[in-house]
This record gives C-alpha cells, sequence and structure tokens, in this order.
C-alpha cells in the first residue's frame, strides 16, 4: 500500500511478469478538505496499467471470492496493512511472498525500519519469507542485510530498503519462475523481536535517558511520528519536533535532565540528559517550519536554564 512497496511492483512488471490484480487499501481522506487520496501502489498501477483491487478487507467474503477469480500463480505482499487469513493464503499455487523489511526474526510487526534505529542496531536489512497466519512467522527464503548509517533517518533507510526489497523479491520469483530450488528455513522464534505500530505518543522524549538513546529515538522517528519536547522557559511553552540531535559531553554544573546547558544564537541548543547532553541542531516548532537550531534560538529568545519536559 505505502510507497515502500512501489518499487517491488515497479520489479516484477519490469522483468516481464503477469501481474494480473494489484489489490491496496482503500483511498484515504487527507489534508484540510478531507479529499479522498489514492495509496502509492494504487498511482503506480494505474501508471503502469494495472487492474486495482481496493477491498475494505480481505476477510470479506467478496474480496476472497475475488482474488479466486484471478487464479493468481502467486501472491506478493509488501507492505498491505492487514494479515491475510488461511483461505487467502491458500488460494495461489505456488503460496503467498512477503518483503519485510528487516532481517527476520527481529522486528515483526508494523514499524521495523523505526524500531531497529530506536534500539540502536548497526545492522538491517530485507527478508522474503513465506506468509502464515501469524505474523511474519514464516519460513525464510531470502535475506539481505545492509550496514546502518551512523546518522541515517527512518525515512532515508525507507528509501534505501524499499530498493533492496524489490531486487530480493524480483530474484526470488525469477527462480520460482524458472523451476529453480529455492530453499527456505524456518524461524527460530526465540530470537524474535517485535517491532509494532507507531503512534505520537512514542515520540515523547525521556529526557531521564542516556543521550545516545534520545540521539536514536530522534532518527528512528524522523520523519514520522517526529520526536517532540515541550520547552518551557519564562516566556511561557512551546512543543517542538526534534530533527537532527548529536550526543556530547554535559560538563558542570548538574542539573536535571531537560534542562538547557546552552542557549546559543550561533552554536545552538545544547540540553542534559540522563547520561551526557544532546546538541540539538534542528528543530521544528509544532506550528512552524523546520530551522536551525541557532536560528530558533535567536526567533524565539530561549535561555540557559529553559527546561524540556
Amino acid at each position: 500500500t505505502p510507497e515502500l512497496s512501489v518499487p517491488s511492483l515497479e520489479a516484477l512488471c519490469a522483468a516481464g511478469h503477469d501481474v494480473a490484480l494489484v489489490v491496496t487499501r482503500p483511498d484515504a481522506r487527507r489534508g484540510r478538505g478531507l479529499r479522498p487520496t489514492a495509496p502509492p501502489v494504487k498511482r503506480a498501477a494505474l501508471r503502469l496499467a494495472l487492474e486495482v483491487y481496493q477491498p475494505e478487507s480481505m476477510k470479506r467474503a467478496e474480496a476472497l471470492d475475488r482474488l479466486r477469480d484471478v487464479r493468481p500463480g502467486l501472491v506478493a505482499a509488501v507492505a498491505f496493512g492487514e494479515v491475510l487469513r488461511p483461505e487467502a493464503l491458500a488460494v495461489p499455487e505456488h503460496g503467498c511472498l512477503n518483503v519485510h523489511a528487516s532481517l527476520l526474526p527481529k522486528y515483526r510487526g508494523a514499524a521495523p525500519i523505526n524500531w531497529a534505529i530506536i534500539r540502536g542496531e548497526r545492522e538491517t536489512g530485507v527478508t522474503v519469507q513465506r506468509m502464515s497466519p501469524e505474523l511474519d512467522a514464516g519460513p525464510i527464503l531470502a535475506q539481505e542485510s545492509v550496514a546502518l548509517g551512523g546518522n541515517e533517518t527512518a525515512g532515508e533507510l525507507h528509501d534505501r530498503l524499499c530498493v533492496l526489497g524489490a531486487g530480493v523479491l524480483a530474484g526470488v520469483v525469477e527462480r520460482l519462475d524458472r523451476g529453480l530450488p529455492v530453499a527456505e528455513r524456518p524461524q527460530d522464534p526465540a530470537l524474535a523481536t517485535a517491532a509494532p505500530k507507531l503512534s505520537k505518543r512514542d515520540g515523547r522524549v525521556d529526557w531521564a535517558a542516556a543521550a545516545e538513546h534520545v540521539r536514536n529515538l530522534v532518527r528512528g522517528l524522523t520523519p514520522w511520528p517526529g520526536a517532540a519536547g515541550r520547552l518551557v522557559g519564562e516566556r511561557g511553552a512551546q512543543e517542538v519536533i526534534l530533527l537532527q540531535v548529536k550526543a556530547a559531553p554535559a560538563g558542570a554544573p548538574a542539573c536535571a535532565p531537560g534542562t538547557v546547558l546552552r542557549a546559543d544564537g550561533r552554536e545552538g541548543i545544547l540540553v542534559r540528559t540522563g547520561r551526557d547532553a544532546v546538541e540539538v541542531l534542528k528543530l521544528k516548532p509544532a506550528s512552524g517550519r523546520a530551522m536551525s537550531a541557532a536560528d530558533f534560538v535567536r526567533g524565539h529568545n530561549v535561555m540557559s536554564g529553559d527546561r524540556f519536559e
């Protein structure tokens, strides 16, 4: 359904496979006017002159009937947004494959890219697995790993894994299409970790955490839902979204986590954390545009001793 899925659809078409039907989620209402907006995969499918089907749920009988009518040899699922029931998984002759943006069994769930960064992983990757009724738990057909860049955000990693996942999926489908063997290995459930769906509540920064944890949280929540803090000073309080920070020594004096140690119109903002400090390089006021922390200090009169809650 989302942008993550588009390169996989394009890769299958470019390889000459017959894409009989593209199934994606219904149009969503977005923006101030709440106008219906097509998912990225729908827009790509229409550009490729492919038939599109947008059921409210694949659990409905009419959706299952539509899938049976198509009689697909194979189903490829990439960030579809709904777990398929056993009845749907049984329809295609060669089963259902899923592209997942992690090295399964680590980070099963809806937000594997974000959680890999938040938890400070040094590498991640993509997995093509055979789908099962349990979320992201089926046997693995192919994996490819990548090193995580030290300052890479979730948005930047997303863009890399889009392309990587498309190539791995296309390679597996090509082997199946040619009748070549594709080894499958079961996942070890003891090694499984969860990557649950994110909400704006996950973006509240815990300033009592270590500086490196705060840095990873900011990276993992950019561009959405954003790592948020409430800056309180003599002039009132305002919400900001942190866009770029780096860990730094705190120095003296000792004070409560979240305290602004330095607010400088040239160097930006230094904030005490539970261990060391973070230097805020870029941020966005809740009702404004993204800017450097130095510009924010000059425009909002931030002072040492102010506090992020």
